[in-house]
């Protein structure tokens, strides 16, 4: 039986015949089709996350999935991750708003929002909130910025129109987007125990697993300097959800440098 808390990477790989069922389920899941991304970027979802990122309450897709094994859902069954939306509104909700974004034109346009919504973290301040216009519940994103201090709150205002908030909490974090960052010198940049280079004609998700197959190479506390040719959205998430610091150089076009440092 398949369960709102596996990943979509295990559903697959136990029933590949449910690949179809995720492509008519929501055409948010049409990557899948792509063999290279559908090894990777389902690691990173569970089939609730993938349920509201594809626009469905994660019931209604648990039990369109389990309906094609020919099993009956159980309609209690709990979900892993819990929504927020519906929940009683914070008290926090009354502090200003330091950034407001909306990321639904470029989900629509088929594009990666996450580096606009790290790069609008950044310029909240302690005491203030992030506000983003999403077409789904960003459930994957509350954990993501719960390590960099912000509590989280959502609304649905429509069918596809959702409304997160981030409160800021504590001491602002570092420049840089990734947990602990502040602590990564100039001196971290000439000491790292580990290199690796990636080209340009080098498909995804193999970038990511050459990064992340060095970094498992190396010792807690241990940095790894990366030469990308691009910022790698996919891999700072991963490496944000593993608890790995990270600091990014824009060296100009096709240039780009990721020191990572290896959590414990």
């Amino acid at each position: 039986m398949v369960r709102p808390e596996m990943k979509v990477a295990e559903v697959l790989k136990r029933w590949p015949e449910l690949l179809e069922v995720f492509l008519e389920a929501s055409p948010a899941f049409r990557k899948l089709k792509n063999p290279l991304l559908r090894r990777t970027m389902p690691n990173l979802v569970t089939v609730a996350q993938a349920a509201r990122i594809g626009g469905l309450a994660p019931e209604e897709l648990v039990a369109r999935l389990n309906r094609a094994l020919g099993v009956e859902a159980n309609p209690s069954m709990p979900l892993a991750e819990e929504s927020l939306v519906g929940t009683p509104p914070p008290a926090w909700l009354s502090a200003p708003v330091g950034f407001h974004l909306d990321v639904r034109p470029i989900l629509e346009g088929g594009g990666e929002p996450f580096p606009n919504i790290m790069a609008a973290a950044k310029e909240v301040k302690p005491g203030e909130r992030l506000v983003l216009e999403v077409l789904f519940e960003p459930v994957p994103l509350y954990r993501v910025l719960a390590k960099q201090g912000f509590l989280a709150w959502c609304e649905k205002l429509g069918e596809r129109h959702y409304r997160a908030h981030f409160y800021r909490q504590g001491a602002e974090g570092g420049i840089g987007g990734g947990k602990g960052v502040a602590s990564l010198t100039e001196a971290d940049w000439e000491a790292y125990q580990a290199e690796v280079f990636i080209e340009e004609n080098l498909e995804p998700p193999l970038p990511m697993g050459r990064v992340l197959e060095a970094l498992a190479a190396l010792k807690p506390g241990e940095k790894l300097l990366v030469h990308h040719v691009r910022r790698p959205v996919h891999l700072l998430a991963r490496l944000e959800e593993e608890g790995h610091a990270y600091a990014l150089k824009d060296l100009g076009p096709g240039r780009v440098e990721l020191l990572i440092r290896k959590g414990g």
